[in-house]
């Protein structure tokens, strides 16, 4: 479903593409982010303790993983990033999931979202070097176990 979200500030920290695993996952980097006390601490202070995200943001010739929150937020704690995203229009998919899910491999996840999103995700694809908005969000709510992934359409589709 296409619908437009307002502007989202991802909190947490970012991985290069380099840093995933052999079986094409980021779940040490996870793991790294959910030990570390200055993460814990300010998810419990935001009031967002349980809630996760991770968003990529793809480049030219390779791509950022980021996992952490959306938070009402405007500024990181030291030692996590910030990240602003824009008021965009998206394509949307809610599913059941759990914390494991951002433990999926990327190579499988991303492909199966894309192909959900049909001429959508094909275009995403075709125009990601032009793409002024080139993330692809997913957010868990861990007490209903709801997914959302939210695929930012280019900004001509708007």
């Amino acid at each position: 479903m296409q619908t437009e979200i307002n502007e989202l500030t991802f909190i947490g920290k970012a991985f290069p593409d380099r840093m995933m695993d052999a079986n094409g996952t980021f779940a040490a980097s996870n793991q790294e982010l959910e030990e570390d006390p200055a993460f814990q601490k300010f998810v419990q202070e935001a009031g967002v303790g349980n809630q996760r995200a991770s968003l990529i943001v793809f480049g030219p010739e390779n791509f950022m993983y980021w996992y952490g929150v959306l938070a009402p937020q405007a500024s990181a704690p030291a030692g996590l990033l910030k990240f602003a995203l824009p008021q965009a229009r998206v394509f949307q998919k809610e599913e059941t999931a759990n914390a494991a899910y951002f433990d999926l491999p990327l190579n499988f996840e991303l492909p199966r979202f894309l192909d959900e999103a049909g001429d959508l995700g094909s275009d995403f694809q075709l125009r990601l070097e032009e793409n002024s908005n080139p993330y692809i969000l997913r957010q868990l709510d861990l007490d209903s176990k709801k997914l959302t992934k939210s695929l930012y359409l280019p900004v001509s589709q708007n």
